[in-house]
Formats: structure tokens, C-alpha cells, sequence
């Protein structure tokens, strides 16, 4: 039985963008280190696996998580700021891009769990995604993209620069093209700013 045909309106956000045409990209932005989330958000209860072990999430995350509906096709569970902050930059990449309303969709944001680096290797550090401050993207009927060399598909491309804006860093950075995490920068402003309680 043949598959069926791809929607073209998703296969279009699938075309490859050479990645040299959308820099620069997380210009003043690093990535949360482990330590600034520990300090801030708290530390999940260790030991961690890389599987999904949300129970085991801090007592402030705990807190602070939600699940909210992004558009009509996903949901996000993740902490309240960071769903704030999502919305908003998704709310100005639908305006410019309404048809990718229609057809982005999500592998997930809050996952307490061990990174998976794309390099293969075992790392001991913990996901962003254990404290609900990063997120992972796709097109529906399409796989999400990891390492893309030196292409990203054009979902990504045009979402890379109202992320960066909002202070959430681009995981090209790290062959991870379908990642947006808050930014270190960004996070300790969340907290001096009272948003993190």
C-alpha cells in the first residue's frame, strides 16, 4: 500500500536553508549551564536516566509547571514563564507565517532526564529540559530535525531570530536544530525579575 502523500504545505517548511544565510544567530546568548539552573530552579531528584522522568522534577518546577495549548495541532507542559515567553514569540512567526500554524507541532518541552548529546556520546549533565525551559519542534508527518550539517529545514530559519529576540538560544549551535532553550542571560533575568517564584 503506498503512503500517502506529504501535505505540501508541510513539506514546504521542510525545504533546507543553508544555515551561513540566517546568521548571525544567538548573538549574546549562552546556553544555561547546569549550575545557574540548579541555583535557580533547583535540582531534580538524581538518578536520572535519558528517559522522560517528570516526577522526579525540582520542587520549584513543580511549582511553576502548566500545560497550555500552543495552537489548534500541540500542547507544551513547561514552566510558566517559559510558556509566556513561547507564546509570544510564536504568536509573532504566525502572524508572518500563518501556514506553519497549521502544521508546526512539538516533541516536547519539560523532560527530566540526563542530556543526549548528538555526538553519541553518555553525558552525566542534565537537559534543559528537565527545568520545562526548553523545547523541541517539527512539522507534522515529518521527523524532527537533530543534526542537519549545514542546512536547516525552513521552519527553523524563520523561527530562530524571534527566539533569539525573546532570549531563548538556538540549539544549531550544538547540531540540535529542532532545540530552542532559554538562554543563561536569560534565565537569571527571570529570576531578578521575580518571575520564577
Amino acid at each position: 500500500m503506498a503512503k500517502p502523500a506529504k501535505n505540501p504545505i508541510a513539506q514546504g517548511f521542510m525545504t533546507p536553508v543553508p544555515i551561513q544565510s540566517i546568521l548571525p544567530i544567538n548573538v549574546g546568548l549562552t546556553p544555561a549551564q547546569e549550575a545557574t539552573m540548579i541555583s535557580i530552579l533547583g535540582s531534580p531528584s538524581i538518578p536520572l536516566t535519558t528517559d522522560c522522568q517528570n516526577a522526579k522534577a525540582s520542587t520549584r518546577v513543580k511549582a511553576l509547571v502548566e500545560t497550555r495549548p500552543m495552537s489548534d495541532v500541540f500542547k507544551l507542559t513547561g514552566i510558566r514563564p517559559a510558556l509566556n515567553s513561547v507564546q509570544k514569540v510564536l504568536a509573532a512567526v504566525f502572524a508572518a507565517n500563518p501556514d506553519l500554524k497549521t502544521v508546526l507541532s512539538t516533541e516536547g518541552m519539560l523532560c527530566v532526564r540526563r542530556r543526549k548529546p548528538t555526538s553519541g556520546a553518555v553525558s552525566k549533565k542534565l537537559s534543559n529540559h528537565s527545568w520545562g525551559t526548553a523545547v523541541d519542534f517539527k512539522i507534522v508527518g515529518f521527523d524532527a530535525p537533530g543534526n542537519t550539517k549545514q542546512d536547516v529545514p525552513k521552519f527553523i530559519a524563520l523561527m530562530v531570530p524571534h527566539f533569539n529576540k525573546e532570549g531563548w538560544l538556538s540549539g544549531i549551535a550544538f547540531n540540535d536544530s529542532m532545540h530552542f532553550e532559554v538562554a543563561d542571560e536569560t534565565i537569571k533575568q527571570w529570576s531578578k525579575d521575580g518571575k520564577l517564584v
